[in-house]
């Protein structure tokens, strides 16, 4: 029943109905903290949940507010590329997120001396792939787990879930992406770093070592 409804009401109204959980937590909070206030005049406890409140509702905007930055920061460079950043600063088995002029976000990985793109939207329940990390060679959900080949976007059999892949550039140092995302299923060879820049890096996923 859980695919069934996912596919039917699509992952983005699934993850509207499940933000209601934070509509029902703040009613309980409510509640208990009221109830408490009956029979205990409490300055203080009134206050801390005033703060705690106010907390949690700042972090949240906070939070959305650095996303809406990065979108803006969206730059078309070379031959309408987007520039995701300096490969030697990326960490072997992390991600540059960069999003493009309409708002599609990809994510770019370094997995030993190669280079993926995919879309950094999950097709569970549109959870930050580029948060996530690479388990057995799989981009790996953060929130539920779910996995996606590099070379194809695919979920690994049994699983039928896509996301759209996405051509890597590198020049010099800089990597950039094409904001084209490719047809769901296609295979992008990863785009390997050169052999002279290989010294600027630390190749610390297991099994993804230079020769």
């Amino acid at each position: 029943s859980h695919d069934f409804w996912l596919s039917f009401l699509t992952p983005r109204i699934w993850k509207m109905l499940h933000m209601l959980v934070y509509v029902a937590y703040a009613t309980l909070v409510l509640h208990v903290a009221l109830g408490a206030l009956q029979d205990q005049r409490s300055g203080v406890l009134l206050l801390v949940v005033g703060l705690s409140v106010g907390g949690l509702s700042c972090l949240h905007v906070l939070a959305a507010y650095a996303e809406m930055q990065k979108d803006k920061e969206a730059r078309a460079n070379v031959q309408g590329l987007l520039l995701a950043g300096d490969v030697r600063t990326l960490k072997d088995g992390r991600a540059f997120v960069v999003s493009s002029a309409t708002g599609e976000r990809i994510a770019v990985f370094r997995v030993g001396d190669e280079l993926s793109a995919l879309s950094n939207v999950c097709a569970h329940q549109n959870g930050p792939l580029g948060e996530g990390r690479i388990v057995d060679g799989l981009v790996t959900c953060p929130w539920h787990g779910f996995q996606y080949r590099l070379n194809d976007g695919c979920a690994p059999p049994p699983f039928t879930e896509k996301i759209p892949t996405f051509a890597v550039h590198l020049i010099g140092h800089d990597v950039f992406v094409d904001p084209k995302p490719l047809p769901l299923g296609t295979q992008v060879p990863p785009r390997k770093i050169p052999h002279d820049m290989r010294a600027d890096f630390q190749f610390d996923a297991p099994g993804h070592r230079p020769a």
